[in-house]
């Protein structure tokens, strides 16, 4: 009899339905993967290359300025940095580079420099000489303009479907010897930069104080070996610009900025400054200072004696690490760089430098602030001012980055746009800037702390209002204390912007407490016996008090008979002026910060490179003294947000 066997499993039905699901299943993981994906998918790109016009100028037989466009309108008022000298003529030349850009209208505006910013005169520019990459056209200004008074000029340019507007003050000279002293000036950069610079001994005050070698900055007390270069290889690589900055009757002043070129590798961006006052026959310089800051690329940096070398530079770089002293960020001619002790690495973070044949790129009118740096070498940094290029070229504001060291991008968080240019943000934006780990932003703008969620852009107004002698921010940017009067209180708020949690320091009795200073991390606060309150403000303090970030008291100042008129922080000390109950004056005292004068593991100082020149330098304690040469070289890319933070910064 022949065995029949029963196939077991499942059925072909139950498998199908089974696979079936499956399939379903796999393909709503990749459809939501997909969903909830697509907006966060960062674009990633490198900073782009300027598109807008530049826009200069001829006055006097002379092209000056070299004015950049804003794509918004600005706080007129304000734009106070550049300066056109007007002939009793009140004629003036423009011309634009258009870099590619049609212009099809031409227009301007006259205001009063004052805050009322009120309208003198408007008129459109009709003759407008097209030519190659060039737009030249002449005005002649209203008779309303008073010799000697200062206006703002703004001039409208109307490319396809934007308008781009550029700003200056305007003044009628009243130095009726302003095409000699900016002819002088032109000489006397010719000549410091040629074989004859013997001749401008002249004009020198040279000082024994003064170490001859540092042709990074000099001025009119230096030798003139070193107005000469002192040995110095170099070329002018572009045509210089000039800017008078201020005039009187017999006097004016100038700076003539233009890109000097060291070798192949090494290039300058050199201002000269000059006050200058007519006589006959000579000339008088009253003042001379040149700076030069070089050029960072990926060939100017070297490491040498547990140092990386960053080049010739008057202006002193902003330096930050991470605690281990293994990461170094730092500032340099406007852009921000990243050096990894551990991968022997320079990072270009964030850099409008593209370009350095495009004198759009040179532009300096924006910071950068550097928040934060883990151990990684991932951080937080700020933008702030006038955008030279990128997805904002032509705005000012407030960028605000996360760069993450693994990925090698710098994300941008948000965009707080602004009509006010660097100078305005300078004084009422820098002074607190802080990132928290939960993606939340703090700044004090115009006095007032607001505190900006980056995820929801959604801003909450955290304190209003303050007073110079109402607060204290502590170095770190993390701890903000003060008093809800600007007369002593009875209890100080301090503000844990890492934790956002808010702490209170209560008066005994009748005493009332002013916030002072921070010391680090050190809430400093002096007490005032109600007795001893006076009529002003600054009332002398009877106890100077020192607490932790726990709010624990680590130290107290107090002297039997004395009182604290004012308290100063200069560098690691504190500097008490004191007197007696009596009012008599006494001596100052010192308090010593010990914990800042311990050696940082990172710390800026100078070397001498293989020109002999004196230059910037990081010293880094990690650093291996037998490592030498250039570092690696990177650079980031860029994953550009398309939101935009509303603030009004005008109250």
């Amino acid at each position: 009899m022949a065995l029949k066997f029963r196939t077991t499993g499942m059925k072909k039905s139950t498998k199908h339905r089974i696979i079936l699901l499956v399939v379903v299943f796999l393909a709503a993981l990749v459809f939501f993967y997909i969903l909830l994906n697509r907006h966060t998918t960062p674009n990633v790109s490198q900073m782009s290359t300027p598109t807008l016009p530049t826009v200069s100028v001829n006055s006097f037989g002379t092209d000056q300025l070299l004015l950049h466009g804003y794509t918004s309108k600005m706080n007129a008022s304000e734009m106070t940095d550049n300066l056109i000298p007007l002939d009793t003529d009140r004629k003036l030349s423009f011309n634009v580079n258009t870099y590619g850009n049609s212009i099809e209208k031409a227009s301007y505006e006259i205001r009063s420099s004052d805050s009322e910013s009120r309208t003198i005169s408007t008129d459109s520019i009709s003759n407008l000489n097209k030519k190659s990459s060039k737009v030249t056209f002449d005005t002649s200004f209203t008779n309303l303009l008073n010799p000697g008074v200062k206006y703002t000029l703004i001039l409208n340019l109307t490319s396809g479907r934007k308008d781009i507007h550029y700003y200056s003050q305007i003044v009628i000279s009243q130095n009726s010897h302003m095409k000699e002293l900016i002819n002088f000036a032109h000489d006397f950069h010719n000549t410091s930069l040629s074989d004859d610079y013997n001749s401008l001994s002249r004009y020198l005050e040279p000082s024994n104080d003064l170490s001859g070698g540092n042709i990074s900055h000099v001025n009119i007390h230096s030798s003139i070996n070193d107005i000469g270069m002192n040995g110095f290889s170099h070329k002018i690589k572009s045509e210089p610009i000039i800017a008078v900055t201020n005039m009187t009757r017999d006097t004016a002043s100038i700076n003539i900025s233009y890109i000097l070129e060291h070798g192949s590798k090494a290039s300058y961006l050199t201002t000269e400054k000059y006050r200058i006052r007519y006589g006959s026959p000579r000339m008088y310089l009253l003042s001379f200072d040149r700076k030069l800051d070089i050029i960072p690329n990926y060939d100017s940096f070297s490491v040498k004696n547990k140092s990386l070398l960053l080049g010739a530079s008057a202006e002193k770089p902003v330096v930050s690490s991470n605690e281990p002293g293994s990461v170094a960020a730092f500032v340099q001619s406007g852009a921000l760089f990243e050096y990894s002790v551990n991968q022997n690495r320079i990072t270009s973070v964030f850099s409008f430098l593209n370009d350095p044949t495009d004198p759009r790129s040179l532009i300096k009118d924006h910071d950068i602030q550097i928040l934060n740096i883990d151990a990684s070498g991932s951080m937080d940094f700020v933008v702030y001012g006038y955008m030279n290029s990128g997805s904002h070229e032509g705005e000012s504001g407030i960028d605000i980055y996360h760069y993450d060291s693994s990925l090698n991008i710098a994300t941008e968080e948000g965009f707080i746009n602004s009509a006010e240019p660097l100078s305005y943000l300078r004084k009422n934006f820098s002074e607190l800037l802080h990132r928290t780990s939960g993606g939340r932003f703090y700044c004090l703008l115009n006095r007032n702390l607001l505190g900006i969620d980056l995820a929801t852009k959604k801003t909450d107004v955290i304190i209003k209002n303050l007073k110079d002698v109402q607060y204290c921010v502590s170095d770190d940017m993390r701890y903000i204390a003060w008093t809800s009067t600007e007369k002593p209180d009875t209890s100080i708020s301090v503000l844990d912007l890492s934790l956002d949690k808010v702490y209170k320091i209560k008066a005994s009795g009748s005493d009332r407490l002013r916030a002072l200073c921070f010391m680090n991390e050190d809430l400093v606060y002096g007490t005032v016996n109600f007795a001893n309150l006076d009529k002003g403000y600054m009332s002398s303090l009877n106890i100077v008090s020192f607490k932790n970030e726990k709010l624990t008291t680590i130290k107290k100042y107090q002297k039997s008979d004395v009182l604290i008129t004012s308290v100063s922080s200069s560098g690691n000390s504190l500097v008490l002026k004191r007197s007696r109950t009596d009012g008599t004056k006494i001596s100052s005292d010192t308090i010593l910060d010990t914990l800042s004068s311990e050696s940082d593991v990172v710390s800026l100082s100078t070397a001498t490179d293989k020109d002999s020149v004196s230059v910037r330098a990081i010293s880094f304690k990690k650093l291996s003294s037998d490592r030498s040469g250039v570092p690696d070289y990177r650079v980031s890319a860029l994953a550009l947000s398309d939101s935009t933070i509303s603030l009004d910064l005008y109250k």
